[in-house]
């Protein structure tokens, strides 16, 4: 029993996302994978009986050929009026299952796939994180185990209104509810009131993959890594039968903050399954030989391949014009001396061939088996270090300082009878020993590694992300002499 705003009970029949009235159905024709099965207590007829029942996916066998679709029917926690055991209720439309027994595995399984009402009683919202014209998302904290998530609250007068954004939502439920995968984000549970349904996913805390390049840079490692990770959430949906469909820099989030094996793919808005996708291809290619302007072609590996050459070099380029800015990218690569290794993955994503792009080879498990990510990656690059903009200039004045003071231990090395001082704490020469520094060998106004000077400010290229360093007087303050 639920309570609306004005405090008068509500209750429920059948939930705003569910489509169909029957409770029970036949068995579906498909084959079913059974990951759970135990001899339970069951409700029938008034009577607590026996009865083994399993569970595989989002069916649930009650009979031979008396089966349960659980996806988005009512979840309840319930226990026996006379023993006492606990147990879950499943219910719609006034028609229900109740189940007693050791049940705990059970209900962690169900929670993905049905509605519950108490959200209010399981966690505490914490504050608002974001907001759309549909939706509001809220950062949470479960009051039993203290984790920290994420809902999405949408408004159900708005998705009864507009028929397009409920089939969305539900859609976009559907298919989170098929991922269990840490490249992947998950949809943990899904509660509903009489005014709001309440989407509980995993929290993304540490921004896009777009939000990374404004304050860091990525070395060659972080980079193979970060494809692969991405790669890796591209084959887990292609295990499901679904592309990605939008693989870009604001798609590409990360659970914690500095964490770079926290990836994992946002925005599944775009996804469809492999199958239309290559058919509506297929269709489009024997209407007209080209499709190289073609704006509604999607293929998620090219796409990966323009953010790898985006981390790259900095420079962005359009996933509908890469025919005619090959020769530009393969000078681009030259100039940053790219090794071989990522010239060669950088050809397996890039494929300008639409035949070869729907092909059963080009999938990311075949991109996978590339040799540059069976290499052993050091364990410090999954976590990323920012520098803000204080700090660049802190490092940039103690960097002068650092110079200064250099120059002044050259010269003591010229003293005569340095060493024969045997104060231990003032020596210079001690502090020198200690430091081991050594007098330098050039002026400290030729100090400046040309080869890391940004491109020049009336090139036409957009800068690259390895030069995102504020512009600063690198050259030394010259200090006048009192005489």
């Amino acid at each position: 029993m639920i309570k609306s705003q004005n405090n008068k009970p509500i209750n429920f029949t059948q939930s705003i996302l569910e489509d169909s009235p029957e409770f029970w159905i036949q068995r579906p024709q498909m084959l079913i994978q059974f990951q759970l099965s135990d001899e339970l207590s069951v409700v029938n007829r008034n009577r607590l009986i026996q009865k083994t029942i399993y569970l595989g996916g989002y069916y649930l066998k009650y009979g031979d050929d008396k089966f349960l679709d659980v996806r988005n029917l009512f979840l309840e926690l319930v226990y026996h009026p006379r023993t006492s055991q606990p147990g879950f209720r499943l219910s719609k439309n006034n028609e229900k299952l109740d189940v007693y027994g050791d049940i705990q595995n059970w209900v962690e399984v169900l929670r993905k796939y049905t509605i519950q009402t108490n959200l209010q009683q399981k966690y505490k919202i914490i504050k608002k994180i974001g907001e759309g014209s549909q939706l509001q998302v809220f950062k949470i904290r479960n009051k039993l185990t203290g984790q920290l998530n994420a809902v999405r609250i949408y408004d159900k007068l708005k998705l009864q209104n507009s028929p397009a954004l409920l089939e969305l939502v539900k859609r976009q439920i559907n298919i989170k509810r098929q991922f269990d995968h840490k490249n992947l984000i998950r949809l943990l549970e899904t509660f509903e009131s009489a005014n709001h349904l309440y989407v509980v996913e995993e929290l993304v805390e540490g921004g896009t993959l777009e939000n990374k390049l404004q304050s860091t840079t990525f070395n060659q490692q972080q980079i193979i890594f970060i494809v692969k990770q991405t790669l890796n959430g591209l084959q887990e949906m292609h295990k499901k039968g679904l592309i990605h469909g939008d693989v870009n820099l604001k798609a590409i989030g990360f659970k914690s903050e500095q964490d770079l094996d926290s990836l994992c793919l946002l925005h599944y808005s775009k996804v469809m399954s492999i199958n239309a996708a290559r058919n509506s291809t297929k269709k489009m290619m024997s209407q007209r030989t080209s499709l190289k302007t073609d704006k509604t072609h999607t293929s998620d590996l090219q796409q990966l391949g323009i953010i790898l050459i985006r981390l790259l070099t900095g420079y962005q380029y359009n996933q509908f014009n890469l025919p005619s800015q090959m020769d530009d990218i393969k000078s681009m690569l030259n100039f940053q001396q790219i090794s071989k290794e990522l010239e060669i993955l950088l050809q397996q994503l890039l494929l300008i061939d639409f035949e070869l792009q729907l092909s059963d080879t080009n999938t990311p498990l075949e991109v996978l088996k590339n040799d540059i990510f069976k290499k052993q990656i050091e364990p410090s690059n999954f976590i990323l270090k920012y520098q803000t903009l204080n700090e660049i200039r802190r490092s940039s004045v103690q960097s002068d300082n650092d110079d200064e003071s250099m120059e002044i231990r050259s010269r003591v090395n010229t003293l005569p009878n340095i060493q024969e001082r045997k104060s231990d704490s003032r020596s210079l020469s001690n502090r020198i020993k200690k430091n081991i520094l050594q007098p330098l060998k050039i002026s400290k106004f030729n100090k400046i590694d040309h080869g890391a000077n940004p491109p020049s400010q009336n090139s036409q290229r957009r800068p690259s992300n390895l030069y995102q360093l504020p512009r600063m007087n690198l050259m030394p303050k010259i200090k006048q002499k009192v005489w």
